[in-house]
């Protein structure tokens, strides 16, 4: 099934040095600006955090234009401090020993983390080479692991190492395809605002106008949600069906509207999350109920739409869906995940298990290769005219209920990223605009809580290698 994908921390400042004085005797011991970092093995993530009066505070991520991650309750009792950060659904506590604040990360799994004072110092990242990739690579012990990046009128470059099976001798190659899992939402909301600018649907179409013939007993709080709460996950639908249900959704099929529906039934018959527009919940069901409506409105599968609309006019002439590849011939990557005993086994495209049910194909089933995927990113920052008008990329690329996440990407700083898994690849992406540089990495392999760290650096070394 589709694993719940969120914006994760991807970068932060630098650790200044200064000791301070003994334990915190006040609030105001923990008042001013703060460095460290979290040591994740193959990749640093570098912190800044600043205390203020109230208390409030707020972390920064430096190697991502220095972005703001707000934090939702700053509680500081006695020498402790805990910060709860909702945007990123990560935590901090902390104990100030010796001028240093000394706790425990959680975001997922739990990593210590111990801040200093100091001023923030610069910092540089990695530059991406091959011999960096294989690095990665077999650091985590993944199949194999691929990055591209590319600056607007200047360098591009690409890496590729590892094989396409394990078990098999063929290596992956810079043109092999890529599951690119929830990277997709942002496709699908791309489709929305090519459809919003010819007329043919609006962002403001609702789920009962568009969707009551066919569900006419959907809960009464999702009838006024809107495209653009869906696209922004805030229409307050839960993340996903129950588990029982999915299983019983097709791995294959020629068409799948009518599965489409069917799933968008359950979804709105779902109790909310919450409130829509105030409540974020990431939400694949979210994004099937887009598919349904854009299929309902328009009379054509998603798939198709999507091609005509989003793959074509971009020149994504190896964007498809589902697994990429071959039953047998081993001409692409395959995804792989652990067995029973824990050993990695590939999954061939033709199995059944080899991706999300295809009711999933607006939230998470397209592959590509990066060279394709980098043409999207790249129209995305350069706002490319002929394909969006301005209006149009600005909506895309805008929260529009706050918060930092957009429509299918999640803001950071001058930034916009996402990441995405069908739990057995686990792939990256990113632009900036400020710079003018679009960048790509994935791995074939599932366990993405395991990937996060080294595709992480893979992305922002690429990046780092074309300023």
């Amino acid at each position: 099934m589709m694993i719940t994908r969120r914006p994760l921390l991807m970068g932060a400042a630098a650790a200044g040095l200064m000791a301070g004085n003994a334990y915190a005797q006040s609030a105001s011991d923990f008042m001013g600006e703060w460095n460290g970092a979290l040591n994740m093995g193959s990749q640093t993530l570098r912190l800044r955090l600043v205390v203020a009066e109230g208390p409030t505070s707020t972390l920064y991520s430096v190697d991502q234009g220095n972005s703001a991650i707000p934090v939702g309750t700053t509680t500081i009792a006695g020498g402790r401090i805990t910060l709860d950060i909702p945007a990123i659904r990560g935590s901090f506590t902390g104990e100030l020993r010796n001028g240093r604040i000394e706790g425990q990360f959680t975001q997922g799994g739990t990593l210590p983390l111990v801040f200093q004072r100091g001023e923030a110092t610069a910092g540089t990242t990695e530059a991406l080479t091959q011999a960096r990739l294989e690095a990665l690579r077999a650091g985590i012990n993944t199949p194999a692991m691929a990055a591209a990046a590319t600056k607007s009128g200047g360098r591009s470059i690409a890496f590729a190492t590892g094989f396409r099976a394990i078990g098999h001798e063929q290596h992956v190659t810079t043109s092999d395809k890529w599951h690119l899992g929830s990277i997709t939402k942002s496709m699908t909301a791309t489709l929305v605002a090519r459809l919003a600018e010819a007329g043919r649907i609006s962002w403001t179409d609702t789920v009962g106008g568009v969707l009551g013939g066919a569900i006419p007993d959907m809960r009464a709080e999702y009838r006024d949600v809107t495209f653009r709460h869906l696209c922004s996950h805030r229409s307050g639908l839960q993340g996903n069906i129950e588990m029982s249900d999915l299983l019983g959704f097709s791995r294959i099929s020629d068409d799948a509207r009518a599965e489409r529906i069917r799933y968008a039934s359950l979804g709105l018959h779902q109790e909310p999350s919450g409130p829509k527009e105030t409540t974020f919940e990431y939400s694949n069901t979210g994004y099937v109920i887009v598919g349904a409506m854009l299929e309902t409105k328009m009379g054509a599968p998603w798939e198709r739409l999507i091609q005509e609309h989003v793959f074509n006019p971009l020149g994504m002439s190896s964007a498809g869906h589902g697994p990429p590849g071959t039953a047998g011939a081993y001409d692409q990557p395959l995804g792989h995940m652990p067995n029973a005993a824990g050993v990695m086994e590939p999954q061939a495209p033709n199995n059944g298990d080899s991706d999300n049910p295809v009711a999933l194909g607006p939230a998470g089933r397209v592959h590509a290769n990066f060279e394709d995927v980098q043409k999207y990113l790249m129209a995305h920052c350069a706002m490319r005219e002929g394909f969006l008008n301005r209006e149009s990329w600005q909506t895309l690329h805008t929260p529009p209920f706050g918060g930092p996440y957009a429509m299918g990407f999640s803001r950071q700083g001058n930034a916009l990223w996402h990441n995405g898994s069908n739990t057995l690849w686990y792939a990256e992406v990113m632009f900036d605009q400020s710079r003018g540089i679009v960048a790509a990495a994935a791995a074939n392999d599932g366990r993405a809580g395991d990937l996060r760290a080294p595709v992480g650096s893979a992305l922002i070394g690429a990046a780092q290698a074309v300023v």
